[in-house]
């Protein structure tokens, strides 16, 4: 289970610093030809933090931080898959910094439950 909770948090760890890489790029108004990168790597995270919330819930860790887990692994790539279209105009950069604080709470979650997972032991029959 560890070593998989460990492929887990490196691969939102790698692809998070490519994707908020490529993402002030964006921001910038440069590399507009590798949005489909950044996206790719957005979801990536969010598959992977999904998946690491649902390891999660045989580790003992909380439930209500692994709902929010699953429910934050949905928003990321919602709303930025929606971003073009939400607030356009001066306002847009205030749906910017609410994604970049989405992909950042991303891999802040996973960082929380992969350390809650490995200081707990798996619920077992012989340990209810």
């Amino acid at each position: 289970m560890n070593k998989s909770v460990n492929l887990l948090r490196w691969m939102i760890r790698i692809a998070g610093l490519v994707a908020l890489g490529l993402g002030l790029a964006l921001w910038n108004g440069t590399g507009y030809d590798l949005l489909s990168v950044h996206q790719g790597l957005g979801f990536l995270i969010s598959a992977a933090l999904l998946l690491m919330a649902v390891l999660g819930f045989g580790q003992r860790v909380s439930p209500t931080l692994l709902l929010l887990a699953l429910l934050w692994g949905l928003a990321v790539p919602a709303i930025g898959s929606l971003q073009g279209r939400l607030l356009p105009g001066d306002g847009h950069w205030i749906i910017e910094v609410i994604h970049l604080l989405l992909g950042l709470g991303a891999i802040a979650l996973s960082e929380i439950i992969a350390g809650r997972i490995a200081r707990t032991r798996p619920l077992t029959p012989e340990a209810a």
